[in-house]
């Protein structure tokens, strides 16, 4: 039995892979013995229901996966095993050998295991521990006591596992950066050799030859800008010796720009763009952070489309290789959240703003849950890992890194650093509170009361990046107690608050200069009972017809 078994990287698609989700053998213990004594469906983790297991691994306690494979390797090629996610600290070994140890809940790693391979058997085994909350580690949502807006820690694998076969000479990744203004991709195809060399690439209906391992600018004739109403994608192959690989991306341009009014606005091939987004936190009934199928995936981003939203924020947590590709094949701009982490968050400090002004310097600042040195050595790490890593992805218009406070520090810092690898892409250093005064937005969430536009005094682009939480119904499965910021009784009455929220803190104050608002949000999640959807998706609590109707009303004139 396999599941999620498409192809795992849309973005790196080669022939010879196999994907190794299904059964693995599985077992928990808080000493150092290797135990085996359950069977665990790859890859949800195993605090889901659809994991087979349902149990949560405590933050002292080791859990070991182990997969057996015959296969026979081939001279004149090398075999890459990669996992896209594993929750937390992670050790890999090979028939018994060691191979590494990975830290990080939420990038992929990978590993050259052709030499452990041995007389044609591959016994692959993984050993993770997940302190979850219990420590500064960037977790997101994840949380050993559940409740408000934090759900219940996941641990182990909850990303697909697949191996590769490749030729000793191979492309290991491929860096794409499309330049609208010039109707030119820039194309750096990264070889595990680092030589440099040629390769084919098949593109736009053309073969041309490129250089690998430095910058190549593809021109592309009669250009086609990808939009939400238009999204289209460039496919293209790359044969690098007896490598092959698949990939694909899109011309678009994502910027701010003046209006005729002087009101910087948000952007997309450089013409104004109202983004009527809502918040995604991702989770699924079941399988908590893992989609348990692409359809899953599909219907998600269709049925945020359908209900005439142009814009997603993906809510500190990263997605799937396979999620991000149909974002963009169906047209949603993605805002990208970084995960957060940090010490225990100080809920005066993440919590008061919503009620009254914020300001707090995020330099040395304790309050904001940053302690050592080393933490934010790491933490800056993950970030710049985790950009380098989504660069790609066509669909991704912002990066959002610091959300209400939660582990915030050195902001100003951080955003010239990000700007060094990414000046493509739009940047909500602060989003909520706690600005500091720079950056591209000022970025504002609201709650418990109406909005009021005030215009940026640094004449910054103004963002409503959160609002709304109108909850209906409750999660009854859930062990928290239910938590919405507003309740409406049926589908007709929480229809009609929407349409107010909408036409007293959006509709009214696009003229004035508001360029995007982030509805909260999709679906339920847990006790967070404020979705538009249920946490099963069997149940559309909104008519999307009436919400489409609102988005046809967001548009900048």
């Amino acid at each position: 039995m396999t599941v999620l078994a498409e192809h795992p990287r849309p973005d790196l698609k080669r022939k010879d892979t196999w994907v190794l989700n299904g059964p693995w053998d599985y077992g928990v213990n808080t000493g150092v013995k290797e135990e085996f004594n359950m069977k665990i469906l790859v890859p949800f983790s195993p605090e889901t229901e659809k994991s087979g297991i349902k149990r949560e691994l405590k933050s002292d306690e080791t859990s070991y996966y182990r997969k057996c494979l015959s296969l026979q390797k081939e001279e004149g090629y090398r075999y890459i095993l990669t996992f896209l996610a594993v929750d937390y600290y992670a050790t890999l070994f090979i028939n018994g050998r060691e191979v590494l140890k990975h830290e990080g809940g939420y990038l992929p790693f990978s590993s050259d295991i052709t030499d452990y391979i041995e007389n044609g058997s591959l016994e692959i085994k993984l050993h993770v521990k997940d302190p979850s909350d219990t420590s500064y580690i960037e977790r997101g949502k994840q949380s050993l006591r559940p409740h408000r807006i934090w759900y219940p820690a996941q641990s182990g694998i909850w990303q697909s596992v697949y191996l590769e076969k490749v030729p000793l000479s191979y492309i290991e990744k491929i860096i794409v950066t499309p330049d609208l203004d010039t109707s030119v991709f820039r194309i750096l195809v990264v070889t595990n050799t680092r030589e440099g060399g040629m390769a084919e690439l098949e593109i736009d209906d053309r073969k041309l030859s490129i250089q690998t391992d430095r910058i190549e600018e593809v021109r592309i004739d009669n250009p086609h800008p990808w939009s939400p109403e238009d999204p289209f994608i460039y496919y293209f192959k790359i044969r690098y010796g007896l490598d092959e690989v698949e990939s694909y991306s899109a011309l678009r341009k994502f910027s701010l720009m003046e209006d005729e009014k002087g009101i910087k606005r948000l952007a997309l091939n450089n013409r104004p763009i109202f983004h009527h987004g809502i918040l995604d936190q991702g989770y699924m009934k079941g399988s908590l952070m893992t989609y348990e199928s692409d359809e899953a995936i599909i219907n998600d981003l269709k049925m945020v489309k359908e209900m005439g939203f142009n814009t997603i924020r993906k809510h500190i947590k990263i997605e799937s290789p396979r999620w991000y590709y149909h974002a963009t094949r169906l047209g949603l701009i993605v805002w990208q959240d970084m995960v957060s982490g940090g010490a225990d968050y100080n809920d005066i400090v993440v919590t008061l703003p919503l009620f009254t002004f914020s300001f707090l310097k995020d330099r040395n600042n304790h309050l904001l849950s940053r302690r050592t040195d080393e933490e934010k050595r790491k933490y800056e790490s993950f970030i710049k890992e985790s950009i380098t890593y989504l660069y790609s992805v066509p669909c991704i218009g912002m990066w959002c890194i610091f959300n209400e406070g939660w582990g915030q520090f050195d902001s100003s810092r951080i955003l010239s650093e990000i700007r060094k690898l990414d000046d493509t892409r739009t940047i909500d250093i602060t989003s909520g509170w706690y600005d500091q005064g720079d950056g591209d937005f000022l970025s504002k969430h609201v709650y418990f009361k109406p909005y009021r536009f005030k215009k940026d005094r640094k004449n910054r682009c103004v963002i409503l990046s959160e609002f709304g939480g109108i909850g209906m119904g409750e999660e009854k499965d859930s062990k928290a107690r239910k938590f919405t910021y507003k309740d409406a009784s049926d589908s007709e009455t929480l229809l009609k608050e929407i349409e107010k929220m909408y036409k007293r803190d959006v509709i009214s104050n696009i003229e004035k200069g508001l360029s995007a608002a982030i509805y909260t949000q999709l679906s339920d999640v847990e006790q967070e009972t404020n979705g538009l959807v249920s946490y099963d998706r069997k149940r559309i609590k909104v008519p999307i017809d009436g919400m489409r109707r609102i988005s046809e009303r967001l548009v900048i004139r």
